[in-house]
């Protein structure tokens, strides 16, 4: 009898170990799954068209992907990643380095490839910094991207992404959760084109709710400003991940 309450404190302790270790739907986790672990995930973003397809500002996009932890700290992941009016493969390899529970906060570095950049026709190689940690039942999340066009594209973008959020229990977290991608230089060197952004920004309040200790279904509805429009319109984004 008396192992039962310390195996109970095992498996808690190890759970705690692995930090902030789901994406929301905007922002990268700063921590990855336990060794071993499976995920697979997909989604849904939807945004309301306001000129008639004049502008990507109108569209709608099916993501998925299917994420393993090999090794501990180590997570590599393939699929599609989208933006608004965008999609397209997508591959990202993540290494923890620092965990909560040894150091205070969740941190994580990686790089991902994908084939839809800032620009839709061009690729994108980017590396990325997590870093976030839990105060309580409140948490937040911060990522820093910087994003280099592949195949011989001379651009460069930068990207910010963050999530705060409280969890009203084990199972339910809400907040808000952003996106803003902003281009640093154009390999054309093409002259701005005035009252039109040269920014991509995606905001909302996020619900996260973990159905069982492997199931979550997020939700947010927020507000796009696509880049290279004026527009300003509605976002929808849901998804759904299961561990195995």
């Amino acid at each position: 009898m008396r192992f039962f309450p310390l195996a109970v404190l095992t498996f808690a302790l190890a759970v705690r170990a692995q930090g902030i270790d789901r994406d929301s739907l905007l922002t990268d986790a700063p921590a990855v799954p336990a060794q071993g672990t499976v995920r697979v995930s997909g989604g849904a973003t939807a945004t309301q068209n306001t000129d008639n397809g004049a502008t990507p500002s109108g569209s709608s996009s099916i993501t998925g992907s299917i994420g393993w932890t090999p090794l501990q700290n180590l997570n590599v992941d393939v699929g599609a990643y989208a933006q608004v009016g965008a999609s397209g493969p997508a591959a990202r390899v993540r290494y923890q380095f620092l965990s909560q529970s040894s150091f205070g906060i969740d941190l994580s570095g990686g790089l991902r490839f994908k084939t839809v950049g800032f620009h839709p026709d061009r690729g994108e190689l980017e590396m990325l910094v997590a870093v976030g940690r839990r105060f309580g039942k409140f948490e937040l999340v911060l990522n820093g991207v910087f994003g280099v066009e592949t195949g011989g594209g001379g651009g460069k973008d930068i990207e910010a992404k963050g999530f705060a959020g409280y969890r009203f229990n084990d199972a339910i977290r809400a907040g808000l959760d952003s996106r803003l991608q902003s281009e640093m230089s154009d390999q054309e060197g093409a002259t701005p084109i005035p009252g039109v952004r040269d920014y991509d920004l995606t905001a909302g309040p996020a619900v996260s709710w973990m159905l069982t200790r492997t199931i979550q279904l997020q939700g947010l509805v927020g507000v796009a400003q696509p880049k290279k429009t004026n527009v300003t319109a509605p976002v929808g984004v849901v998804s759904a991940s299961i561990d195995f």
